[in-house]
């Protein structure tokens, strides 16, 4: 696993006709399936798979922030740049910019915090845990790393208000 302070480009696709919508641009709900696989992409590439998730535990998204910036139309190239803006032993703290076609400027943003959870052994409802390695040291080793980059302006917000 790199130490090396950038993003994380493990993530892209190709925009098929089925995420747009009637304005011919890519429809709300298919940013967050996109967010969601480049999530997935990163667990992947910290170590977490089925065996992993068979024997530690798996994550769930606990809380997710879209920002929509800009359209995105049929047929173009989206990859997502991420960082690890945190973690400790049961959570990642995740920021993915949405890129087009290689440029720089994002599109969409999404911050996220995932939790690591296991299922009890007697069944009952999930409970959090703490997360086994690799998965743990490659996420706080990512998370150091990308502690060198300043982190979004936006992170750590919600949603304006009206009042």
């Amino acid at each position: 696993m790199s130490t090396v302070p950038e993003p994380l480009r493990v993530w892209e696709t190709v925009v098929p006709s089925e995420w747009i919508d009637y304005n011919g641009h890519l429809t709300e709900g298919f940013y967050g399936v996109a967010f969601g696989a480049a999530s997935d992409e990163l667990l992947i590439h910290l170590g977490f798979g089925e065996t992993y998730r068979s024997q530690h535990g798996t994550f769930y998204s606990v809380e997710t922030h879209i920002r929509f910036l800009k359209e995105v139309h049929e047929g173009s190239r989206i990859s997502t740049d991420t960082y690890v803006l945190g973690a400790d032993e049961k959570r990642l703290h995740l920021h993915h910019d949405l890129l087009v076609d290689g440029d720089s400027v994002p599109v969409a943003t999404q911050e996220a915090m995932l939790l690591h959870v296991s299922q009890p052994s007697g069944g009952g409802p999930p409970r959090t845990s703490a997360m086994v390695e690799p998965v743990r040291g490659n996420a706080i080793a990512a998370a150091r790393a990308h502690s060198a980059l300043s982190a979004p302006a936006h992170s750590g917000r919600g949603i304006r208000t009206l009042r």
